[in-house]
């Protein structure tokens, strides 16, 4: 079997959830599972995260896969339904959607005979999904009409919450704070970066994503920094090792062109396992044997170089990717992009192994 994996260490998952709950204090929280659960596996996390009250899913084919899986809780569906004859499903399988929009409004009104909960999205500045502030008062009177929906409240998302200056997070609580509510309407609003780096933002729900695998949205932060524990260990073994030459190339391209004399190790890695071709190369720092060492030149499909200088591995020694102390905030930093995406890229091809079950 090809040695790249990804172990999953669900008593990993379990300490994250645990932190961010009493982080989150007294709101509740809504594991967000989406895109496989970050690429961890949604039939691996699942079993980790069954205290969590709700789960939240971008749409309602991942919400269908949750209940396939055997997940009990209720489950949000951020982008809410995108057809009228989803909501039959909704209600009857306990999906609470996120309603952003009069078009979906009309289908909740056309399908009355189907009761469900669902969230009301506020666009507070992200300017993707929600109702205009200024047009809550009239939305949250459209939305009172459907008297078959028990509305939970709002939500809203922060666009900047991760960056340093909070002043754009700030707007955008101060418009929260200034709408008028019905009664027992509750707030949903904080992401990882909210929970993690701003004040009084828990209000009555949040929803960790990033964080609860282990991951700091933030800049320049890792996990660690908040007391959270990496859920993912990427690893995989030297297939071959070459001596080069002073000047001798390796890979597509001739990418990579020895320095000095030195040897060479290729790894089982590739884009076909969601690892960038576009990653720079000697950026991107492994461990082998507890010392790092760049990957180099072109990432092929299937394979990628490791330059060793005058150290020596041999054919199955371990190449560690990240985790094991090797944040992966670090790689996705030195790789030029964000840790999501090094985590939710990675294919089927990957293996993942669960761990402390």
């Amino acid at each position: 079997m090809r040695p790249l994996r990804a172990e999953i260490d669900l008593a990993a998952l379990r300490h994250n959830l645990r932190e961010l709950s009493k982080r989150a204090e007294p709101a509740s929280v809504i594991a967000v599972v989406k895109a496989n659960a970050y690429g961890h596996g949604v039939e691996h996390v699942l079993p980790a995260l069954s205290e969590a009250p709700q789960l939240a899913v971008a749409c309602i084919e991942e919400a269908v896969t949750l209940r396939k899986l055997g997940a009990a809780q209720p489950v949000v569906l951020l982008e809410g339904i995108f057809a009228a004859d989803e909501i039959a499903l909704c209600a009857r399988e306990d999906f609470i959607p996120v309603i952003h929009d009069l078009r979906q409004l009309e289908w909740l009104r056309m399908q009355s005979m189907y009761p469900l909960k669902a969230w009301l999205k506020v666009d507070s500045g992200m300017h993707r999904l929600g109702f205009q502030p200024t047009d809550m008062k009239e939305s949250i009177v459209a939305a009172k009409q459907l008297a078959h929906i028990e509305w939970l409240g709002i939500v809203s998302h922060f666009a900047c919450a991760d960056e340093i200056d909070h002043s754009h997070a700030l707007m955008q609580l101060r418009r929260l704070d200034d709408l008028v509510l019905p009664e027992g309407w509750m707030r949903c609003l904080a992401n990882s970066a909210a929970l993690l780096q701003l004040d009084d933002v828990c209000a009555d729900w949040v929803r960790p994503g990033l964080a609860l695998y282990g991951m700091s949205p933030i800049a320049d932060t890792t996990a660690a920094d908040f007391g959270l524990h990496p859920v993912m260990r990427l690893r995989t073994e030297v297939l071959a090792v070459r001596l080069l030459q002073a000047g001798e190339s390796a890979g597509y391209g001739q990418g990579f062109v020895a320095p000095s004399h030195g040897q060479l190790a290729t790894i089982a890695l590739g884009y076909g396992d969601g690892f960038s071709r576009t990653i720079p190369s000697g950026k991107v720092m492994v461990r082998i044997d507890d010392k790092s060492y760049p990957l180099v030149g072109c990432i092929a499909m299937d394979m990628a170089l490791v330059w060793l200088g005058d150290d020596r591995v041999s054919p199955g020694d371990e190449v560690v990717l990240w985790g094991d102390g090797h944040a992966v905030e670090l790689v996705a930093e030195a790789a030029q992009t964000i840790p999501y995406t090094l985590t939710t890229m990675l294919t089927a091809r990957v293996h993942r192994e669960v761990v402390n079950g």
